[in-house]
């Protein structure tokens, strides 16, 4: 994982040291033009291994320091790149890149269709991809030394860089090949959402339902051989209580079917049964625990910026929108706002679609989204931090973005004034 990043005479004047904060949230501000966004698209173009980024990018160098006192330095020659005194040619890149292979079509400057699976490749990852890297050198016009140096290049910025992810201010639409008609096709990526949370509670249900399986199967066997139980009525009304909570969890998402036994029904003589009944429960709620603090975490999130409506989850229609006084009216997807939308898509794939270990890359989260929302973005992102054990870099305009948080911002219009202060 990147830990600072020094960056030499961006666009020709600017020079920055950038560190980033560990498990937590950095902040990058400044004016237009200085750099904002492009020092995120810097790091994660580093983590694609996109070498041929940094050949249109005007910079003296970049030098990026990860985990384990690795480091790439990255220097600009003329006519080529340095990476850590491996030098490339921009003629030597192109030149690999001039093939022709039947199932691969070129559909961008730096975009590659696989017509047979719709795969799109980016970048050097059409050199370096490993499910087609052995068909494709065959195909390759090119210095077999200078594509072992990209591989070298490129393994180790992926292996230094970890898992990075660039969230783009736009949000709301991406575009999807369509392998049938051979075109491009634009989706609204809210409208696929309650669909794919619905999969992510089914994978989960289908988990419990196999531990479900395995304790009761074997059930007798350890009841028969238990010796020790639920000691008092008191214990007893206690576990019940801590069983009620996970329960009433459960039932308010409708993940599972279930009834819980009725606090009137304690006998002692059922003080093993008893016992094994709550660790059973206990061990089948602790499956969809990390589910349920995701689902805990989005609908507050979200249920507090709506107005007059609020999400609803379930395990049978993923989620909902529905009104707030008259909950039987269900709201299409389509009739939130633009600023609504963001939101629940922003979230959305930072809650569900982002595990721990990850690097977030967030560009203008302000955009649609009006002054009270923007003040409430920094709490939320740090409290998704703390949940997934993210770190997260934004890049922002607005200071109500950074609200009270100015101990983790970098103002580049200041670091720029450092710079200037030395000459």
């Amino acid at each position: 994982m990147i830990k600072k990043l020094v960056i030499d005479k961006l666009f020709g004047r600017f020079c920055y040291t950038i560190n980033i904060n560990e498990n937590d949230v950095t902040i990058i501000t400044g004016p237009n033009g200085f750099g904002k966004s492009t020092i995120l698209k810097i790091i994660n173009e580093l983590s694609n291994a996109n070498i041929n980024y940094f050949f249109k990018l005007d910079f003296f160098s970049i030098t990026a320091f990860f985990d384990k006192e690795q480091y790439v330095k990255i220097v600009r020659e003329d006519d080529a790149i340095s990476f850590n005194d491996i030098s490339i040619t921009y003629a030597e890149l192109e030149n690999i890149k001039r093939f022709s292979i039947p199932w691969l079509r070129r559909i961008g400057p730096e975009t590659w269709l696989d017509r047979r699976t719709g795969k799109r490749y980016y970048g050097e990852d059409i050199i370096l991809s490993s499910d087609i890297s052995e068909e494709f050198t065959d195909f390759l016009d090119g210095d077999s030394n200078i594509i072992k140096s990209i591989k070298s290049i490129a393994n180790q910025l992926k292996e230094w860089s970890g898992n990075v992810r660039l969230i783009s201010e736009q949000r709301l639409i991406r575009q999807e090949h369509n392998r049938r008609t051979d075109e491009d096709q634009i989706i609204e990526v809210i409208s696929e959402l309650p669909d794919k949370l619905l999969k992510q509670i089914n994978t989960v249900s289908s988990e419990y339902s196999r531990v479900a399986n395995r304790l009761d199967s074997s059930y007798p066997k350890r009841l028969f051989a238990t010796k020790e139980g639920i000691g008092s009525k008191e214990e007893y009304e206690s576990k019940l209580k801590a069983a009620n909570s996970k329960f009433n969890k459960l039932n308010e998402y409708k993940l599972v079917d279930m009834t819980l036994i009725e606090k009137s029904r304690y006998n002692n003589k059922f003080a093993e049964a008893l016992k094994i009944y709550f660790d059973d429960f206990s061990e089948k709620y602790k499956v969809f625990e990390p589910l349920i603090r995701k689902l805990d975490l989005f609908t507050q999130i979200i249920n507090e910026r709506l107005m007059f409506k609020k999400v609803q989850i379930s395990g049978q229609n993923g989620f909902e929108v529905i009104d707030s006084d008259f909950p039987e009216r269900k709201l299409s997807l389509n009739q939130l706002s633009s600023g609504e939308k963001q939101e629940i898509v922003l979230f959305y794939d930072l809650i569900f679609n982002t595990n721990s270990d990850f690097l977030l890359l967030i560009d203008e989260p302000e955009i649609s989204l009006h002054i009270a929302w923007q003040k409430k973005f920094l709490d939320d992102m740090l409290k998704v931090a703390d949940t997934t054990n993210l770190q997260i870099i934004v890049a922002t305009h607005s200071p109500q973005i950074v609200s009270n948080h100015w101990d983790i911002q970098i103002d580049l219009g200041a670091e720029y004034g450092k710079e200037f202060d030395k000459r």
